[in-house]
């Protein structure tokens, strides 16, 4: 615990032996300021509000019992603070929240609407009940709230591009473009509704202040050329954002979706096997990754691709076959210790020979370590011992 901590908690419990109650409150509220997770300190306001103010006592209870990770506790103690206020705000906001920590949205969003009832002002409480809505894909219901605190807080443009978003996302794009005020968002909306001459406006107007905003222009742009059937343009685009980001399943998608237009099939395979195996899906990778295989039989990095696919899935024998086959391409020096490694641990010394990993004979290499030994200690062997180890073999 740091000093300064301890000096508090020791101010506080001076207060508390003198009975000064008030002091030794504010002194524990204030190691919560700097410490929201002090047990102690939750422990001791608990006992202070324990006969002076119930409601009080049973949110600093469940605060205890947040602490000690027991939720229905606390959320039980809350239900017990509202039952003695049933107006509170900080009461009911913590009871949200608990219910939204233990995975009971259905709740919390009651909890939230009645706070929002209570009070109107109260603009966190839109925020996370929309978060709520999203997470439990009541998409329509977020678009009511949201448009509710666009209405309560007039001129707020977060909650207008929230609004817009949501507008956005349920394809309600008309809607969306009325309320909208950041550029990024205006100029996608602009594309997904086939304005594509307004959104290359809005994406010209944009002056990125950093890495992100430039790469997000990049994606604008991208798409832009894409709605336009100008697919080498979308892809030197994309190639800008790969400079600046690096590559992601979202530039490999966009390359895929553009080869596939083109009408080059194998790119476009090749490209949505990466995209797969960006997002973790090794099995779809695989998938399309052989796709393009078949597509061309030769081609060393989709072949490298499905060697480690298979062998990350433990198909050891299925990724040893195209080992094999990129070693037969143009004899890879790294196929081949590969397969010389897996062979001689297979036992196959015959093939692992022919990949060079090469068995060292126990017996010859015991030889050759008396031979060296032997040899070199033998000019230093004391002539007079030599006779008598003979004369030993030798007498009757």
């Amino acid at each position: 615990m740091a000093q300064d901590l301890q000096d508090l908690h020791q101010k506080a419990s001076e207060a508390m032996a003198e009975g000064e109650r008030e002091k030794a409150i504010e002194l524990y509220n204030k190691i919560l300021e700097e410490a929201p997770g002090d047990e102690i300190a939750h422990g001791q306001l608990m006992d202070l509000y324990f006969d002076t103010d119930k409601f009080k006592y049973y949110l600093m209870r469940a605060n205890y019992n947040i602490v000690n990770q027991k939720l229905e506790h606390a959320i039980n103690d809350t239900k017990k603070a509202l039952n003695l206020e049933p107006d509170s705000i900080d009461a009911r906001v913590k009871l949200a929240r608990l219910y939204r920590i233990s995975n009971k949205n259905l709740k919390a969003i009651d909890e939230f609407n009645k706070i929002i009832e209570l009070e109107p002002k109260y603009r966190e409480g839109y925020l996370e009940l929309i978060a709520l809505y999203i997470a439990e894909d009541a998409k329509e219901s977020a678009v009511g709230i949201a448009r509710k605190a666009a209405e309560e807080f007039q001129g707020d443009e977060e909650l207008k591009n929230t609004l817009a978003k949501l507008y956005f996302d349920t394809g309600a794009y008309d809607l969306a473009l009325e309320v909208v005020t950041d550029s990024f968002l205006k100029a996608k909306i602009l594309l997904s509704a086939g304005k594509n001459d307004e959104a290359k406006t809005v994406i010209d107007s944009i002056s990125p202040k950093d890495k992100d905003q430039k790469a997000a222009c990049n994606l604008l742009l991208a798409e832009y050329f894409y709605n336009k059937n100008e697919y080498d343009n979308a892809l030197n685009v994309i190639d800008d954002y790969i400079r600046t980001m690096g590559p992601d399943a979202v530039s490999f998608q966009m390359k895929a979706l553009c080869f596939e237009e083109k009408g080059d099939e194998f790119n476009a395979a090749v490209h949505f096997g990466y995209m797969k195996k960006a997002q973790g899906k090794n099995d779809e990778a695989i998938v399309e990754f052989n796709h393009a295989h078949s597509l061309n039989k030769k081609d060393k990095n989709v072949l490298i691709e499905l060697a480690n696919l298979y062998m990350g899935l433990g198909e050891k024998y299925t990724a040893m076959d195209f080992w094999s086959t990129i070693y037969e391409l143009d004899n890879d020096i790294h196929a081949k210790e590969v397969l010389g490694e897996f062979y001689f641990a297979e036992g196959d010394y015959k093939m692992a020979e022919k990949y060079g990993k090469i068995r060292e004979s126990r017996e010859g290499k015991l030889a050759a370590d008396i031979k060296d030994k032997a040899y070199s200690e033998a000019t230093e062997e004391d002539e007079g011992l030599i006779e008598k180890i003979i004369g030993f073999f030798t007498r009757k």
